[in-house]
């Protein structure tokens, strides 16, 4: 009998040690698997991320010489860069991009959205479609650039024979060149689509009982609609922000930066480079990273007691 009872307690005793291993099994094998989905994503942010980033900031204090060692100089590629003509001249182009592009891809959107959501369904699924068309930026830049040709373009004959306007220069129209290259934004690259699912999300209950109350359609917009996209709304405006000196593909595709009116900071970096001015392309490209950043901080800064930014 007492050998039976030592033999259960044996038993009962190793099942608590396996029960009290089990979660310590389970913590090691998660951990392990935790970190095989992570590490490929580090090592390629630190490969192809920070670490040029690191040589881009390092190289911006030297000469950047191929065909000898760096020398270390300062200060004095940045002096040069507040010297240069061509470094404001592109900011404020770059500045104007930045404007013209919160307003017609951030903002614009927004409503558009609200108001596609008011119309049938099957508008509804159409315009998601078209939003989320499989075409890369690239193949739309260019598909664009064909749009825009002065003599047999799409947007030319539809001012001149549809609306019966006078032909215009688009891209060759130095004081609206900066519009001509946002405006495709609108359609291929807006976060239309993030709003329009963001939307759909919204229960239909708050609508109903808003109607019930008598609340009209702006009243809707401004009560249920707006705080519902507001997380979306700070986050797109962020990235709207990180990304706003940093305009590159489009003008480049569109226009390669004639008339000089469409030529951003980015687009002089990529000059600096094909000059062999490397050590001055990493400055302007510096200077351009710790703007973008200054921005984003003082983003955080000013909605930092809002839960939703």
């Amino acid at each position: 009998m007492s050998s039976q009872f030592t033999e259960a307690s044996s038993v009962t005793e190793k099942s608590s040690l396996a029960a009290a291993q089990l979660p310590q099994a389970l913590r090691r094998r998660n951990t392990i698997e935790t970190w095989a989905f992570l590490i490929p994503g580090i090592l390629f942010q630190l490969t192809w991320g920070w670490f040029p980033l690191v040589m881009s900031f390092i190289l911006s204090f030297t000469d950047g010489k191929l065909i000898r060692s760096d020398q270390f100089v300062g200060f004095d590629n940045y002096r040069h860069l507040l010297t240069d003509t061509l470094v404001s001249d592109t900011y404020y182009n770059t500045l104007v991009y930045s404007g013209l592009g919160l307003v017609l891809t951030f903002a614009l959107p927004i409503i558009v959205a609200i108001f596609i959501m008011e119309m049938p369904k099957k508008i509804v699924y159409l315009m998601m479609f078209l939003w989320f068309l499989p075409l890369s930026g690239i193949t739309s830049l260019i598909l664009t650039k064909y749009f825009y040709d002065p003599h047999y373009g799409l947007y030319q004959y539809i001012f001149v024979n549809l609306l019966h306007l006078p032909p215009q220069k688009f891209l060759s129209d130095p004081h609206l060149v900066m519009f001509w290259i946002v405006f495709p934004s609108v359609l291929f690259f807006g976060p239309g689509l993030l709003y329009m699912a963001t939307l759909q999300g919204i229960p239909t209950s708050y609508f109903e009982a808003s109607e019930v109350e008598g609340a009209g359609f702006w009243r809707k917009i401004w009560t249920i609609t707006l705080p519902r996209l507001r997380p979306i709304i700070y986050l797109s405006l962020l990235f709207a922000i990180v990304g706003a000196l940093q305009p590159f593909d489009a003008p480049q595709i569109l226009t390669g930066g004639n008339p000089p009116e469409s030529r951003t900071s980015m687009m002089y970096v990529f000059d600096l480079i094909k000059q062999f001015r490397f050590s001055d392309a990493a400055a302007l490209s510096t200077l351009t990273f710790v703007i973008s950043m200054g921005l984003a901080a003082l983003f955080r800064l000013v909605f930092k007691d809002d839960p939703d930014a």
